[in-house]
């Protein structure tokens, strides 16, 4: 089994711990992490680009998974955030990241919270013109754009990120001008960002976009008369979720981008900016394992494994076709015997966490183990149906709390106003 994972007699373990007996005790569906697993990943991606590039920052992209128990391990390993509202921001906040290593990147907020934002001294990477015209009187002192370079990549189309039909950034040709206004406002100092991919495995992509990125900055450099206090290549660095698919060589990585830049800047006779990344995935993803139980198996010509675990649980695959591995829990060392698609409780037929699976023979009962779930899992969970969100479980130091507790019937109807 790949790290944080273990076989031990036919069960599954995390970090030393049953998984089987975490089910029974917490109750399915539950969110199981390795914080150990999220410190490793922080660590390698850390000191490949460290040891190259020492002006390096990492800011988590807390999308990925927002809980503040996750966020605070990476605060302790030194980690900034990657922020899109106010929401965001206000929990990495309350999980020990200050302030200063926030970048916010808003998409389409309201001059309000954009405001408040700025109030609270962050930096804002503007994603376009008009959202910085609008706070034009209460701007941060540091200002950046995000720039859409018109290409990007992604797993699925709708995880690409820039290029033409791409909701996000300012187009090439325009952000010459973003950086002019927002100097008009008397802003002085001025960072760039460029988001173009989602799990993305070729190492040689990172390279590609950070020289692309460079000739843009050259650009507004020469016609704003600005130099940069960072460049931020954003995130997209990849896990492999099928079976035939390669981990990302973060070296390999690290070092295109490293050399590329100090070589361009260098020729041109600039200072050295901060390079930022935006991993998410990279550094929650295979630290999680979903746990759900098996409720019932229909076979008439095709069989289909029912869970308590769907697409209210987990929705990429249904909003995707994502891919995730899954397992029965309590019997890897019984033989596959029937080939499956694992379905949930929803009430349509998108509600699919895996299709045609080789799978050993399940009853009802058995424990259903989904990886690579801690990017996009929980923090894209929701209520359809009347189902509640799942619980989560951190493992550290060999003992598991829960972090997060199930929603039950009176969290559905919080909210709703009663005459």
């Amino acid at each position: 089994m790949p790290p944080p994972f273990q076989e031990r007699e036919g069960r599954l373990y995390l970090d030393g711990l049953d998984l089987v007996e975490i089910a029974s005790r917490y109750g399915t569906p539950v969110y199981v992490t390795s914080s150990g697993r999220i410190r490793e990943n922080y660590r390698r991606i850390y000191s490949a680009f460290k040891e190259r590039y020492d002006n390096f920052s990492v800011k988590y992209a807390v999308k990925a998974n927002s809980n503040p128990h996750i966020i605070s391990v990476l605060a302790e390993e030194g980690a900034g955030a990657d922020v899109s509202n106010l929401n965001e921001l206000l929990i990495a906040e309350k999980s020990g990241i200050p302030a200063k290593q926030i970048l916010m990147s808003p998409n389409n907020l309201s001059r309000e919270e954009l405001a408040k934002a700025s109030s609270r001294g962050v930096a804002i990477n503007f994603d376009d013109i008009g959202q910085m015209e609008i706070i034009s009187d209460s701007l941060p002192s540091l200002v950046s754009f995000r720039v859409n370079p018109g290409i990007g990549r992604g797993e699925f189309p709708g995880t690409v990120t820039a290029g033409p039909d791409a909701k996000f950034g300012i187009p090439e040709d325009h952000v010459i001008e973003a950086y002019r206004k927002a100097k008009d406002h008397g802003v002085r100092r001025f960072g760039i960002q460029m988001m173009t991919g989602s799990n993305v495995l070729d190492s040689g992509y990172f390279g590609a976009i950070t020289s692309k990125l460079f000739d843009i900055t050259r650009r507004i450099s020469d016609h704003a008369g600005i130099d940069f206090e960072f460049v931020d290549i954003g995130g997209g660095f990849g896990v492999p979720y099928r079976p035939d698919e390669k981990a990302l060589p973060i070296d390999v990585v690290a070092g295109e981008v490293s050399r590329g830049l100090k070589d361009k800047f260098a020729s041109v006779g600039k200072p050295l900016p901060a390079l930022f990344v935006e991993p998410g995935r990279y550094l929650v993803a295979d630290s999680t394992v979903l746990l759900g139980r098996i409720t019932n198996v229909k076979s008439y010509g095709k069989t289909f494994i029912g869970t308590d675990v769907g697409m209210n649980t987990l929705l990429r695959p249904a909003l995707y076709g994502a891919y995730h591995p899954v397992s029965i829990a309590n019997k890897l060392d019984h033989e596959a015997k029937i080939t499956a698609d694992v379905v949930g409780q929803i009430c349509e037929n998108t509600d699919r966490i895996a299709l045609d699976r080789r799978l050993p023979d399940v009853e009802e009962g058995d424990i259903l183990a989904v990886f690579n779930a801690g990017a996009y899992g929980f923090s894209m969970s929701n209520q359809f149906n009347g189902h509640g969100k799942p619980a989560e479980v951190l493992v550290s130091d060999g003992k598991d709390k829960l972090i997060r507790r199930r929603e039950n019937i009176d969290d559905l109807l919080q909210t709703v106003v009663h005459d």
